[in-house]
């Protein structure tokens, strides 16, 4: 347990800005009396009930310094001991001296105190002062005595009081500020470890989507090499799409360090992270297809049957529409390759009431090949995708298939059907 005396020993024990003016004022005060120019009117003696001498006016003023010594840590409490020596003081004939302290004490109290206690304070002189002018004005006839007094009542109480509340006011202005500041500065820190970790999941979404794609692919396809026997021809093809699946792994991840270094100016970071788009789906079927899988693609109205894909993309299909459908596309596909090897697949792409909806079915026979081991981050990096653009993704079991189901807003109700020229 902490020992009490040492702990109010801590708390009142003066420091130098507390000493310094105690001294000082003590040794203006003495001076004063010793001077013999510390009353205020030329026979202080009229206005007293007792007389005594110099000497003994130091008692009262001593202890109204002592009280200056703890004005900052007990404003309040000194302020009424210094009210008590200057009651003491004001029987004996009231001082200069003891109004310095007295002064002081209450530009202390007003700035040190609650702020309840400050503005009382303030009041408290206000009242006084008022009162005290019309009590003089109705008691003493020469106004040039009323107005003398209110002006020493206004320099002696009222000028204090109002400077420490200056003071106080721009001390909480300038602490408001800093809080401010503080607060803007934790805002802008969250903001940028929100802003990063969002940066990072997307990089870890765009790098799982493309280097996962192209490395089961490259899989599955170096697998089927040993089992082909005499056909030179088909041996080519697929060492050729392994080709190509690796310099697109290893492109892609080439540009994504580049971009994380920063190193490459900006065309050439757009050239080599350009998002993939829905035209270019071509490119991943046949990838697809290299892997042994049976890809059928329907376009528009699922019946029918096999068309032509840019058929339901609009001409002004949203940028982050086309890269979501895209990559839901591409993993739809690795999950297929990885979990249903040389299956058959189908891609859908449709509008139906101002949504483009994308569909990826696979059946579910058994192959007798072992399927590719997976994170499961595939399913959640296509939930993700289109919830990022305010769609939905489903997968579920119908049947003997498999299906993705992916519903994306395209932000307007107008009907989808602008042909293009080249289909799948």
């Amino acid at each position: 347990m902490v020992d009490l005396e040492v702990l109010l020993g801590r708390r009142f024990r003066p420091g130098r800005q507390d000493v310094l003016p105690a001294v000082a004022l003590f040794a203006l005060g003495t001076f004063l009396y010793v001077g013999g120019w510390y009353p205020f009117f030329r026979d202080v003696h009229t206005l007293a009930l007792w007389h005594v001498s110099a000497p003994w006016r130091l008692i009262p003023l001593g202890c109204a310094c002592a009280a200056v010594l703890v004005r900052r840590q007990l404003p309040m409490p000194a302020l009424g001991a210094g009210l008590l020596c200057c009651a003491v003081d004001v029987m004996v004939g009231f001082s200069i001296s003891m109004l310095l302290v007295v002064s002081e004490l209450l530009y202390s109290a007003t700035l040190h105190a609650s702020r309840r206690a400050s503005r009382g304070l303030i009041r408290a002189v206000i009242a006084l002062v008022v009162t005290a002018t019309t009590v003089l004005f109705y008691s003493v006839q020469e106004w040039q005595v009323v107005v003398l007094i209110f002006l020493l009542m206004l320099t002696i109480l009222f000028v204090p009081v109002w400077w420490a509340m200056t003071i106080r006011q721009e001390r909480e202005q300038v602490e408001a500020e800093r809080m401010r500041a503080e607060q803007q500065a934790t805002i802008a820190e969250l903001d940028r470890r929100t802003t990063v970790s969002e940066e990072r999941g997307r990089m870890a979404r765009d790098l799982h989507d493309v280097i996962a794609g192209h490395l089961s692919a490259i899989a599955i396809q170096s697998d089927a090499v040993g089992s082909m026997r005499g056909d030179s021809q088909d041996v080519t093809q697929v060492l050729r799409s392994i080709r190509k699946n690796s310099v697109d792994a290893l492109t892609e991840m080439r540009a994504m360090i580049e971009l994380l270094r920063g190193q490459d100016t900006e065309e050439q970071q757009v050239s080599q992270t350009a998002p993939a788009r829905l035209a270019d789906l071509g490119v991943l079927l046949d990838s697809a297809r290299a892997t042994g899988l049976d890809i059928t693609v329907v376009a528009g109205d699922p019946d029918r049957g096999e068309g032509r894909l840019t058929e339901c993309l609009p001409a002004d299909l949203p940028a982050s529409v086309d890269l979501a459908a895209y990559r839901i596309v591409q993993e739809a596909l690795t999950n297929v390759t990885k979990h249903a090897p040389g299956s058959r697949a189908r891609v859908a792409l449709r509008a139906e009431g101002g949504d483009l909806h994308v569909e990826v079915t696979n059946e579910l026979a058994d192959t007798g090949e072992a399927p590719l081991p997976g994170s499961g981050n595939g399913l959640l990096n296509m939930r993700e995708r289109a919830a990022v653009i305010g769609g939905t993704v489903s997968v579920r079991a119908t049947g003997a298939c498999w299906l993705v189901h992916a519903i994306l807003p395209l932000g307007t109700n107008s009907p989808l059907g602008a042909e293009g020229e080249h289909g799948y």
